[in-house]
């Protein structure tokens, strides 16, 4: 049986990790950026020698997708807050049958520690950009449950590299709870792929930290 095909939009921080990770599995690694340039200085010429295949586009234009979709498994997502990509992605993901797709939120959408009250009213304090980042976030969750395909939304705190994954990151992930304030984006990109390969997280949203 072939390795799992999957596709990566966008290599920024969050991308760039999962795409070492993804590779690390041995998955067939695929993705969608709007300048090659740019990708080869974000993951380096080894990495990108190993990526089955590069599209260059819009990841909201579904030409664009239709193109990057075809082959995949599953479509992970590098960047969040984005509902016009969250739409088109659903939409992409829906009409070339792919598995599922996996799409970062914000630790706003969960719920807080005590099951009930929702994150961002436990946050408001640090600023007005919670609020308007719990509907940001909210526009794209929306987008996606409402094209009626597979996924899994994780929604960490805030995210940076800190040059390693943790040791048990799995122990760290949640359910709709809040996980803490913090999470590495090495340790985010293993949550994005295990939930990728795996069933367990599918139609959640999910949180996880780092403990370093």
């Amino acid at each position: 049986m072939q390795p799992l095909s999957v596709l990566i939009v966008g290599v920024g921080g969050l991308g760039k990790c999962i795409a070492q990770e993804a590779l690390e599995r041995g998955l067939r690694v695929s993705v969608l950026v709007r300048n090659e340039a740019k990708l080869e200085a974000a993951l380096g010429g080894d990495i990108v020698a190993k990526l089955c295949k590069i599209t260059l586009g819009d990841g909201t234009r579904p030409q664009v997708l239709d193109e990057a979709m075809s082959g995949i498994d599953v479509v992970l997502s590098g960047r969040g807050a984005d509902p016009d990509l969250a739409f088109e992605l659903a939409a992409a993901v829906k009409r070339n049958d792919v598995k599922k797709l996996c799409w970062p939120a914000g630790t706003t959408n969960v719920l807080a520690d005590d099951g009930v009250t929702p994150n961002y009213e436990r946050l408001v304090h640090l600023g007005s950009w919670v609020e308007g980042a719990y509907r940001a976030h909210g526009a794209c969750i929306d987008a996606i449950r409402e094209a009626d395909i597979n996924y899994v939304i994780f929604c960490p705190g805030r995210m940076g590299s800190v040059g390693l994954r943790s040791t048990d990151v799995r122990a760290s992930v949640r359910i709709n709870r809040d996980s803490g304030p913090f999470v590495s984006y090495e340790d985010a990109a293993w949550v994005m792929v295990e939930a990728a390969t795996t069933n367990n997280f599918d139609r959640q949203l999910i949180s996880a930290a780092t403990k370093v």
